[in-house]
């Protein structure tokens, strides 16, 4: 579930990120070119992305506990986003297997 919902936020703050215009990017890929040319589009898509995990973790962890670690995991995320954008990391397959890796581990502990 974690797994999911942590995707989830890295996915919209991705996209926020690519709606900068401060950020000056490289080479990015054709889709997320055209995406990103309708900012408002990307940047309400993103929120929407964003506001289905606020929720299920308010719900799972309370209301006083979720809010603190939605914004935890937000701001983890959006660290990573800036963090290895730059050096072009975000590529679908090694995102598909970490992910694919920690719902494996995740459905191993519980």
């Amino acid at each position: 579930m974690y797994s999911t919902l942590l995707i989830v936020i890295l996915m919209g703050a991705y996209l926020f990120y690519n709606t900068s215009k401060k950020v000056k990017f490289g080479p990015r890929p054709q889709w997320l070119e055209k995406m990103c040319a309708q900012t408002m589009f990307v940047r309400t898509l993103s929120i929407v992305m964003l506001l289905f995990p606020f929720g299920a973790i308010l719900y799972l962890q309370g209301f006083g506990a979720g809010f603190f670690a939605f914004f935890a995991y937000f701001m983890c995320m959006m660290s990573l986003v800036v963090l290895l954008s730059p050096y072009r990391y975000f590529k679908l397959y090694p995102i598909l297997g970490l992910y694919v890796f920690s719902l494996c581990v995740e459905l191993l502990i519980s």
